[in-house]
């Protein structure tokens, strides 16, 4: 593994088990990680996480020739994915019968097959496609996956918040942005940034588009920052209401005491879509 990953796995896992066992895979630009779970017993087995890849995508192609766990046979497969072919579509706009007026916005003409997620809410329907290289190499490891965009956890999180809110999810060198007002998601993006000076250039950029109220809006962060940190001095410089996310579920993380609890919150949170 390199310096930029890691694996925590329960002492007691046992691989001959994995066909009873769910595995949850994300996939950012610049990211990798995965989760075993029981989902039965309600217990995570394992985790795997790796910042700064120059390639999710290229990763996943390495993971897939290394990590025995990512090979083994698991009951239920979910594969959350960053990608350029992407729409999100409020559900009063949405018509299932035109699927082709949304995907006329995507980046690549290459795609094979094309995805619906709806929300937990149902206000917003994500359609999206994966470049058909991953797609196929998806499909020949994993053929019964669920596929989902990269941000469904966050999607399905939203849920929980009636008030004018922010979700920031961090990876090192990334982002994802969820909005949500009047008890729907209002705005969702995914950003990359080099240092503090160009992350508060998109944070500021965002904020002035969307008119948001500064000293109003409730800010809640997960994954790669920590109190103290660059990240969270920058927005609790400009936010007076900012807290950690966590995930609030009945799922047995042991493996993760040694953690800070919301490194994982949107990979965990991806249980619930699909």
């Amino acid at each position: 593994m390199s310096n930029n990953s890691i694996l925590l796995i329960d002492p007691n896992f046992d691989p001959a088990n994995s066909a009873n066992l769910s595995l949850l895979v994300k996939i950012g630009a610049d990211t990798f990680s995965y989760v075993i779970i029981d989902q039965e017993r309600k217990f995570v087995h394992a985790v795997y996480d790796e910042q700064e890849c120059e390639d999710g995508y290229e990763k996943l192609k390495e993971r897939l020739k290394n990590d025995t766990y990512l090979n083994l046979k698991y009951e239920t497969v979910k594969i959350a994915t960053h990608t350029q072919n992407v729409v999100y579509v409020p559900q009063e706009l949405f018509n299932e019968n035109e699927i082709a007026l949304y995907t006329k916005f995507f980046a690549d003409a290459d795609s094979q097959n094309i995805y619906v997620q709806p929300s937990l809410q149902q206000n917003i329907y994500t359609v999206f496609s994966l470049p058909y290289s991953i797609e196929k190499i998806v499909n020949h490891n994993w053929q019964q996956s669920i596929k989902l965009e990269q941000n469904a956890g966050l999607l399905e999180l939203a849920v929980q918040f009636d008030k004018e809110t922010l979700i920031i999810d961090f990876t090192v060198g990334s982002f994802q942005f969820v909005y949500i007002k009047n008890n729907n998601i209002a705005f969702n993006q995914n950003y990359q940034f080099e240092d503090t000076e160009e992350l508060t250039y998109f944070i500021l950029l965002i904020v002035n588009q969307l008119n948001i109220n500064m000293k109003q809006v409730a800010v809640n962060v997960c994954g790669i920052i920590n109190d103290g940190d660059n990240k969270w001095s920058l927005l609790t410089q400009y936010f007076d209401k900012v807290e950690i996310l966590t995930l609030v579920s009945d799922l047995d993380t042991t493996i993760l005491d040694d953690m800070p609890a919301h490194y994982y919150t949107s990979l965990l949170a991806l249980q619930t879509c699909g």
